[in-house]
């Protein structure tokens, strides 16, 4: 029988209350075989990063407070990966927050990070334009992603991760080599900021079309799936990943087919 976990608990709303002057939550450690820690913790302000200060009652030790932008956890549960805008992220168990192993290589803020689902490896994707795979066990960085031009918004693991998606500021959605770190092809080319994706397997219960062209060898398990695409002009769609063909839109602008004047592609510098 596996050991019982430390177990930490938070107030619901801690991230509301924190960020009002002297505002307190309460936190539990419940650590086996022990008696439960009960304390607070309280808000002293908010610095000039918006991170709020904090302060804790006895028993605790607020050693460093974070801004986190994005949390994924393995698909085992016992790992977790958080990235910040400190340029860095890290991997931590679950059971004790103990850090793993500390990601750096990108030269800008992260916006997302995920376990593949070996919980051997974690993608990475942020404002340098970049998307990375990592080595959870080393920190080093296995493959560098370059083709966007602009910030990389959302990313996804497709099937057992030998491809992975990755969405952009610059209004295309890429499919990639992961190990070889190439671009297999643009999956979708739109005016607007895509800012989040998501891989929906669906199998031969809806008819996804065919390519148009034969699929490099290198596309790897795209077959009977979906991809949905969430853009920054409120349009949703969805985009058969195999056959690249658009199944479905939904958006205000979708009664004409036209994107608004207000609304054009956003131009940014190649990435060298």
């Amino acid at each position: 029988m596996a050991a019982a976990a430390t177990m930490l608990s938070i107030q619901g709303d801690w991230d509301q209350v924190l960020r009002e002057a002297e505002g307190e939550v309460w936190v539990s450690c419940r650590i086996p075989g022990k008696p439960t820690i009960r304390v607070s913790l309280t808000s002293k302000g908010i610095s000039s990063d918006e991170v709020p200060e904090v302060t804790a009652s006895e028993e605790f030790v607020v050693q460093e407070v974070t801004k986190v932008s994005y949390l994924d956890i393995s698909s085992g549960g016992d790992l977790g990966v958080s990235s910040s805008t400190d340029q860095t992220f890290k991997v931590w168990e679950t059971h004790n927050t103990e850090v793993k192993s500390v990601l750096e290589g990108h030269t800008r803020d992260v916006f997302s990070c995920k376990f593949f689902p070996s919980g051997q490896e974690v993608l990475s994707g942020g404002l340098d334009s970049l998307v990375k795979v990592w080595s959870v066990n080393d920190g080093s960085c296995l493959a560098t992603m370059k083709g966007h031009r602009g910030s990389i918004l959302d990313i996804a693991v497709v099937a057992d991760g030998q491809n992975v998606i990755s969405s952009g500021q610059d209004g295309t959605a890429r499919l990639w080599d992961s190990a070889q770190g190439a671009c297999i092809a643009v999956v979708d080319d739109s005016y607007s900021p895509i800012n989040a994706i998501a891989v929906a397997e669906v199998g031969n219960a809806v008819n996804l079309g065919s390519p148009k062209e034969t699929p490099s060898n290198r596309e790897v398990g795209t077959e009977g799936k979906l991809v949905v695409l969430a853009r920054e002009d409120k349009s949703l769609e969805e985009v058969s990943l195999h056959s690249r063909q658009s199944r479905w839109k939904q958006g205000f602008f979708c009664a004409t087919g036209k994107p608004p004047q207000n609304l054009r592609r956003n131009h940014f510098p190649e990435t060298s």
